[in-house]
């Protein structure tokens, strides 16, 4: 008879903790294998994020590298309508298999333990394993439904504070998969950035998905480059100004303001891994653009100059990038060149080649 343990949750996302707490179960118990369970309609939480397919293939990235490490996906088949109950899945896995199972849960489940459904039978079906955790003391649920404790390094690394920006604690396969499918990815840039420059950041994600979309550009591409295209918008200067140094010295007399456009580039691909050099470069070139523009940048050099919440009506813009972007990209270069003069303010070198040959050229890329 196998020795199966049994990891349950919403793995949303799986993190490296619930791999440390599958590893720890299978070397101390003895097991032939662990298998995660993603949940369905969990009774205790109310809003699940990413999608079935998702949360499937994150756990698949997570555990690929652990063979014993198993994807059940039993509860994904059931009605959704329903919650999920552990007793019920425990009952139909043992009428499926003939093994020993053991079910893993932390401190923070064990001492809401009572209130779960059918909790004390749920100890008929499966061992109950339990593993500390930061926050949580030992609790008597542990001795009443006698859970096994494992000895495990406590931690309080949680789906919750990935969500809120703190990636220190996932697989870099599992981050990468999340920010080119972007999941949490709204959220997880939200303490880099003031309430504004955050509320500008989505909007532009939207309005350059929406230009890509009216464009035949990949119109996932075009959301990605527009949420991150702030992300270093608010960094230090003296902080920014070390970073230009060491990693683009040839732009480091440009002026400052624009200096977020190749950092925020820099740090999308070494912070969050996004490794698709059109992305990157949409981002490089947001601000000032270049005299290698493609479509994809266009679209969000377009979307930041006229997304929705900027503090003027740009709807007759948005509609001509929609209809052209090409048309709508020289609209804009003439648009902050008139501006600039307006204004008197400096415009920088580079700007006067790509007018030059985008507006009184006329290429089209």
């Amino acid at each position: 008879m196998a020795k199966i343990g049994l990891l349950g949750g919403t793995f949303d996302p799986i993190h490296n903790g619930h791999i440390r707490n599958a590893k720890a179960a299978y070397q101390q118990l003895k097991l032939d294998e662990v298998w995660f369970i993603p949940v369905l309609n969990n009774p205790f939480t109310k809003e699940i994020v990413a999608s079935n397919e998702e949360r499937m293939e994150m756990i698949r990235l997570a555990t690929e590298d652990y063979p014993y490490m198993k994807i059940c996906d039993i509860e994904l088949h059931a009605d959704v309508s329903e919650k999920s109950y552990t007793y019920d899945t425990l009952v139909k896995l043992n009428r499926m298999y003939n093994h020993d199972f053991y079910f893993i849960i932390g401190y923070d489940q064990a001492e809401q333990f009572e209130k779960w459904y059918q909790a004390d039978k749920i100890n008929t079906q499966a061992t109950l394993v339990v593993i500390e955790r930061l926050g949580y003391q030992k609790h008597i649920n542990i001795g009443k439904y006698k859970m096994i404790e494992l000895e495990v390094e406590p931690t309080d690394v949680s789906s919750t504070a990935i969500k809120n920006g703190d990636i220190s604690a996932l697989d870099p396969k599992v981050l990468h998969y999340m920010m080119m499918h972007s999941i949490y990815t709204k959220t997880m840039i939200r303490p880099l950035m003031s309430k504004k420059r955050y509320i500008h950041s989505l909007s532009v994600a939207d309005t350059a998905r929406e230009f890509a979309s009216n464009n035949n550009v990949d119109s996932n591409k075009a959301y990605i480059a527009g949420l991150l295209h702030d992300i270093a918008k608010e960094k230090p200067i003296d902080e920014m100004k070390v970073l230009m140094s060491r990693y683009y010295p040839e732009h480091l007399e440009a002026s400052v303001p624009v200096w977020h456009q190749w950092l925020s580039a820099f740090l999308a691909k070494e912070k969050y891994l996004v490794d698709d050099a059109d992305i990157l470069q949409a981002i490089e070139n947001h601000t000032t653009g270049s005299i290698e523009m493609s479509l994809l940048d266009m679209c969000v050099y377009c979307a930041d100059k006229y997304e929705p919440t900027r503090d003027f009506d740009a709807s007759k813009e948005r509609m001509l990038c929609n209809q052209d972007i090409v048309e709508g990209f020289r609209y804009a270069l003439k648009d902050f060149y008139e501006f600039s003069k307006k204004k008197n303010r400096k415009i920088d070198k580079v700007f006067f080649e790509i007018y030059k040959k985008y507006v009184e050229e006329g290429t089209h890329g």
